[in-house]
């Protein structure tokens, strides 16, 4: 039996392959957390190629986002392509046959008004630094 299943993070926004004026297929990368642990702190992630198509080709476009926890399950399959210098390359993909999401839509709120707050600089009123009133010792007076 081949059956891939697993749950991770969507590391880009889906990419869309056209043939004629329908979509054919939607392919996406997720990232997931190995059980183990490397060090201290330190969790390996591997990132699964995914493929839909159908009515998940469908589902994939209108809703998966970068960072969208999901979880796929479906065949994995292996292949290989060779670069323009030579260098033989080797693929695994999982054919999604069923797509879950791994979080509800308050959960996918909450996790991008958190994400949004930690990149956002402090707010200080003006955006100028406050400098002190001091008068004593400077050299220009």
């Amino acid at each position: 039996m081949n059956k891939w299943i697993g749950s991770g993070k969507v590391t880009e926004e889906p990419l869309i392959r056209y043939s004629g004026d329908k979509a054919s297929f939607v392919a996406f990368t997720i990232m997931c957390k190995r059980n183990r642990r490397i060090k201290e702190g330190d969790q390996p992630v591997d990132f699964i190629d995914c493929v839909c198509v159908g009515q998940n080709a469908k589902l994939a476009q209108d809703f998966l986002r970068k960072g969208k926890k999901v979880e796929v399950c479906g065949p994995l399959q292996s292949g290989h392509y060779t670069t323009k210098d030579g260098r033989k390359v080797y693929t695994k993909t999982v054919f999604v046959e069923d797509l879950s999401f791994g979080e509800s839509k308050a959960e996918e709120e909450a996790r991008l008004l958190a994400e949004k707050a930690a990149r956002a600089p402090p707010e200080s009123g003006s955006g100028f630094m406050d400098i002190p009133d001091i008068d004593d010792g400077l050299p220009f007076q």
